[in-house]
Parts: C-alpha cells; sequence; structure tokens
C-alpha cells in the first residue's frame, strides 16, 4: 500500500473505487505573465505551463497582426475573429484547411480515438485563445517564419494579402497557425490534456519547434500504419521527458517532474484504447523521473501456466450471471512500485494491489493490465444463440492470487467464465490472463453474446460482470 508523505496526502485515481496512486502534489506552473517579444524575436520563455498558458504565450504573434491591420470596417467581423475562426479550421478535422485530416467514417478505432482527441483539443484551444485578454506586445515584431502550408480560408486570404496588411504580418501569422497546430498535436496522448504541466526550454527552439521531428515520427505512424501504444508513449515522452532510459517496449507510463503519466483506463469511466492520464501525484518521491516498463517485454514468450481448476456447468444454467465463486469483498486498491534487481536505473515495473476482506492481496502488473485491455474483445451487442455447451466457472480471487509467473491460459480448450461485480477486478483480470482469446460482457447481458465475439477457437475466456458497455472498449 502506498504510504502518505509526513502531512498524510495521498493521490486517488478517479473511479473505480480510488485507486491510491502515490503522494499527491500540487501541480505548478512558474509562469505568471507572458514576456513582452522584442523587436526580431518570439518565443515561449523556459519554465512550465499549463496548456492554457501555452495558448496565451502565443498571443503577442496574434495581437501584433491584428494591431498592424489597423481599425475594421464598420459591421464587419473583426480581423482577430476572423483569423481565430482560421486557426478553428486549421485544428479541425473535417475542413479544407485541415491540418490532420480524416475520413468521415474512420473504421479504425484507434484512428477513431485520436480524430476524437484531436477534434475536442483543437475546439479547446481556440476558445482558450479567444478568451485570452489583451496584454503586452512588440508592435514592430517581425521574423521570417518557415512556410508550413497551413492553409487560410477565403476570407483571410484577403485579409492577410490586402491593401490592410504588409508582408511580414503573414509570417508572423503563419507562425501563429503553426504553433497552435504543434500544441494541438503534442496533447493528442492524453485523455486530461488540459490538465497536464509542459515543461519548455525557451533556449531550445521557438516556441514548441523542438517538437517537429517527434511530431512527424507520431503522424508518420498514425497516417501510414496504425496507432500502438508504444508510439502514443514515446510521444508523450519527447513532450514531458525525453531524457528517460531506453527499453525494449518503450514502457507504458512515467514519472517525470511534475506529476505521473499512466494508460487512461485505469481511472474507469468511459475506456479509451491508447491514451494515457496526467495524475498530480508521485509513486516515488525521492526520484525525478522512472519510466514503467512490463513485467513481460513480450507477451507472446511470457510463461503459460494453467488456470486454477474451476467448475463446470451446464448450458442450462449459464442463462443469467452466475454467482461468484466464495467472492471476498474487495475493499482497497493502490499502485506499488516492485522492488526488483532486474530493474535497471531509473526503469520500474508497477503493480496494482488489491487487498479483500479475507485478508488476501493480489498483485497484478499494471502493463500487463493494460495491454490486456488494448486486446480484449466486447461481447456483441446482439443475442447470436443460446449456450448449447457446458463452461467453467474459476473464482477471480483463484485467478488473482494463482503465484505461477506468467499468463493464465487452458490448454485442453474450453469456455471459462470469471464472474464478477467489480470493475477494478476485472481489469486486474485482464493483467493476468494470456491476452488472446478475452470477452468482456456486461452483468446484464446474456453469454450468447460471446458466441461470436473473439477469435473462433478454445480456449475462450469470458470476464462476465465489472463492465459495461460504453467507451471505446467499455465502462468500468
Amino acid at each position: 500500500m502506498v504510504k502518505p508523505l509526513a502531512d498524510g496526502t495521498i493521490h486517488r485515481l478517479a473511479g473505480l473505487g480510488g485507486v491510491l496512486s502515490g503522494h499527491s502534489i500540487v501541480p505548478r506552473s512558474d509562469i505568471s505573465a507572458r514576456d513582452e517579444p522584442k523587436r526580431h524575436a518570439w518565443t515561449l520563455r523556459s519554465g512550465v505551463y499549463t496548456p492554457r498558458q501555452v495558448v496565451e504565450g502565443f498571443a503577442p504573434l496574434l495581437d501584433t497582426v491584428v494591431h498592424r491591420l489597423g481599425k475594421d470596417a464598420p459591421n464587419s467581423s473583426s480581423a482577430r475573429q476572423s483569423l481565430l475562426d482560421n486557426v478553428s479550421s486549421n485544428l479541425a478535422t473535417d475542413t479544407r484547411e485541415s491540418t490532420l485530416p480524416f475520413p468521415d467514417n474512420v473504421p479504425d478505432i484507434s484512428r477513431k480515438e485520436i480524430k476524437a482527441q484531436a477534434d475536442r483539443i483543437g475546439k479547446a484551444l481556440v476558445k482558450w485563445a479567444r478568451e485570452t485578454s489583451k496584454g503586452p506586445f512588440e508592435p514592430d515584431l517581425n521574423f521570417r517564419s518557415p512556410c508550413e502550408n497551413h492553409l487560410l480560408t477565403p476570407a483571410n486570404v484577403e485579409l492577410m494579402f490586402g491593401r490592410r496588411s504588409q508582408p511580414h504580418l503573414m509570417q508572423l501569422f503563419n507562425e501563429y497557425m503553426h504553433q497552435m497546430v504543434l500544441l494541438r498535436d503534442a496533447l493528442l496522448p492524453f485523455r486530461n490534456f488540459d490538465e497536464v504541466l509542459l515543461p519548455v526550454d525557451g533556449k531550445a527552439a521557438r516556441g514548441l519547434r523542438h517538437l517537429e521531428s517527434p511530431r512527424e515520427q507520431f503522424l508518420t505512424t498514425l497516417v501510414t500504419k496504425s496507432v500502438t501504444q508504444k508510439s502514443v508513449l514515446a510521444y508523450a515522452k519527447a513532450l514531458l521527458a525525453p531524457s528517460l532510459p531506453r527499453t525494449t517496449t518503450g514502457g507504458y507510463g512515467f514519472q517525470y517532474e511534475h506529476g505521473t503519466i499512466l494508460p487512461a483506463v485505469l481511472s474507469g469511466g468511459e475506456t479509451h484504447l491508447h491514451l494515457l492520464e496526467y495524475i498530480p501525484a508521485k509513486l516515488d518521491a525521492s526520484q525525478e523521473r522512472i519510466l514503467f516498463d512490463y513485467e513481460f517485454a513480450d507477451y507472446y514468450v511470457a510463461p503459460r501456466p494453467e488456470i486454477p481448476a474451476g467448475s463446470t456447468v451446464e448450458a442450462k444454467d449459464l442463462l443469467t450471471f452466475p454467482s461468484e465463486p466464495a467472492a471476498p469483498i474487495f475493499q482497497n486498491a493502490s499502485l506499488g512500485l516492485v522492488t526488483s534487481s532486474n530493474n535497471s536505473k531509473g526503469v520500474s515495473q508497477l503493480e496494482l494491489r488489491l487487498e479483500f476482506n479475507n485478508g488476501k492481496c493480489a498483485r497484478v502488473d499494471v502493463g500487463q493490465i493494460a495491454r490486456g485491455h488494448r486486446y480484449s474483445y466486447q461481447a456483441s451487442i446482439e443475442q447470436e444463440t443460446e449456450p448449447t455447451q457446458p463452461a467453467i466457472i474459476h473464482s477471480a480471487l483463484n485467478i488473482l492470487l494463482h503465484s505461477d509467473q506468467g499468463l493464465l491460459t487452458a490448454k485442453h480448450g474450453g469456455i471459462h467464465i470469471v464472474p464478477t461485480r467489480e470493475p477494478i477486478v476485472a481489469l486486474a483480470l485482464l493483467g493476468k490472463l494470456y491476452p488472446e482469446n478475452v470477452v468482456l460482457l456486461p452483468e446484464s447481458e446474456s453469454l450468447g453474446q460471446t458466441e461470436k465475439a473473439g477469435k473462433g477457437f478454445e480456449p475462450k475466456f469470458i470476464i462476465w460482470g465489472g463492465v459495461k458497455r460504453g467507451g471505446l472498449k467499455g465502462y468500468f
């Protein structure tokens, strides 16, 4: 169990009964006001920012352009409003001016997740920009901004190249558009993107331009292959903690100076496939940076011990949710680092610890939980058929307490059902079962809905209960 600091502060994840996740920290940005830019330079000054403060830091670019364009004609849209409408189109995913376009119907759920995330972040950034109060800016600001091929709306073509404009204003607005695009894309990995604390080295590059290379790598993977957990985590590390140790897997989360990044599925609610969550806490306050890596770098070659014995139940007795065999009461959940001599410096395994009222404590690798969830299947929405073959009912606690190293399977096939009403227990089970043919079935639904779910062979493992419909892969 995570021990509190001297002041007694511990952090609990939202949902799932409030998993204890380390020592709380007070998220603080050290940016209090934007600097007045110099005539031939603009950048973010070094410090720690909230995403909203980064948007405010971009504002001198836009303010200079608006100032130099002069007064707006009566009964017309303001130049500021028109230019921010342009940025809104740049950040949307379905416009001619989009910098990250997606087709109307995205079949791949990993891309569908990123599309929804991009739309959500883009709207927030533009909203913050519209709300930004006027601050200091340099009227004579003038520098060269490389063309990034960000398109103007027809209305803004006339505005930026017409009589009101001057040649260098397009350079400044191009930089503003590009910085907003860089910020939108940098925040794509994070479910709670508005809470992430962003360290910025103002001497490394102009604004967020130091992220251009990792952004290019991430978007190339997004467009040419599919989104992977490794690519999402690599992008998050490039933004928040680029000096973390390297491992063959790349890890699945990390602790950095200003908090902790973990798979968003651990917070429960509507689940995400690849998104991460910023947590204002540290699991080890004595270290600044820790990479959380998987217990099994490659699950395929992990040991596969036999699942603990269960009770065979005939098909006619499987029409409703089965009673949980000898189910103890779940009491508490926490995250803890695994002490191991095999861990490299700055690399650690992280486990979910579940405590029950019978004194038992189950420990499950957090990386494997996230991996098991990504590889799991959801039961069909439609009733396929009534169950026709017997199944084996297993105790969730027996599975979680299984002491042999590896991921559990059933060498002789069969249909294996693990009933549970606890969402956190259902998630933990995903970290113990070999993640090849595991199906999630809500408690209120029928076993017949799993007939065609998963892969067409045995063994098939069905976690019945602990999950509802919702999100990309269930609601915990």
